[in-house]
């Protein structure tokens, strides 16, 4: 099922992919150093079955399905991953708190995406965009990291796995991440940030997971969904 057409929500923010920036080669998980994991946060689309991004309301670029890419085309989560080569990260993890029209997975936590780096390459952040945290001060980026995975592994949100406090105890020894600033304290989808050890139980729990569901990997249909919209119009 298709996002449904709506208004979309204006940006004045513009950004530039590196059509024409060559994809480096990157280290295998197999090399000293390497093997380690980070989560990362994406939008999900309200109109969908899916846990898809956002490619309707927000307009959202990334996750890039299409070209399985993250921050080819678009600034994201860039003070997580930047530096993910120098710190051996391998794979990145999707996170999103569905939004979905199944109600029965709404408003709860899931891992959708595993994407394992395959290529990396330095882009010019064109648009400057301007990152704020807590009202501090400000950040520039003049150049963005994006990734390229040659089998990314993209779900649907019945195989995905759901975090809750059992799992999230398992794995890290605490309760989901809560933002104490809301009344009362809850999970809140930008606290998911986690960088995963090599060889840990977690990574090695999704991992094996996305892996025994390869077969099946919903990234096409993911791609035909967002290529379908707005031809109903």
């Amino acid at each position: 099922m298709t996002c449904k057409p709506c208004k979309p929500k204006k940006s004045n923010i513009v950004e530039e992919p590196g059509k024409n920036i060559k994809w480096l080669d990157y280290p295998s998980p197999d090399e000293n150093g390497f093997g380690y994991g980070k989560f990362c946060y994406f939008i999900s689309c309200p109109d969908s079955k899916l846990p898809i991004r956002d490619y309707a309301r927000e307009k959202k670029l990334e996750p890039h399905y299409e070209k399985k890419s993250y921050n080819e085309y678009a600034f994201c989560n860039q003070r997580g991953i930047r530096n993910l080569k120098n710190r051996g990260g391998s794979y990145i993890i999707f996170v999103t708190k569905y939004q979905g029209i199944l109600a029965e997975y709404q408003d709860r936590f899931y891992i959708t995406g595993w994407f394992p780096i395959y290529k990396w390459k330095e882009i010019d952040n064109l648009s400057r965009r301007e990152w704020k945290r807590n009202g501090e001060g400000k950040v520039i980026y003049k150049t963005r990291i994006a990734y390229k995975s040659n089998n990314p592994i993209f779900l649907s949100i019945e195989d995905s796995i759901e975090l809750c406090d059992e799992i999230w105890k398992k794995w890290f020894g605490t309760n989901l991440p809560k933002n104490s600033s809301l009344n009362p304290p809850r999970p809140q989808l930008n606290y998911f940030t986690k960088f995963l050890e090599k060889d840990s139980i977690a990574l090695n729990e999704i991992k094996n997971h996305f892996e025994s569901k390869s077969n099946r990997n919903k990234i096409n249909e993911y791609i035909r969904e967002i290529k379908n919209y707005g031809k109903e119009r």
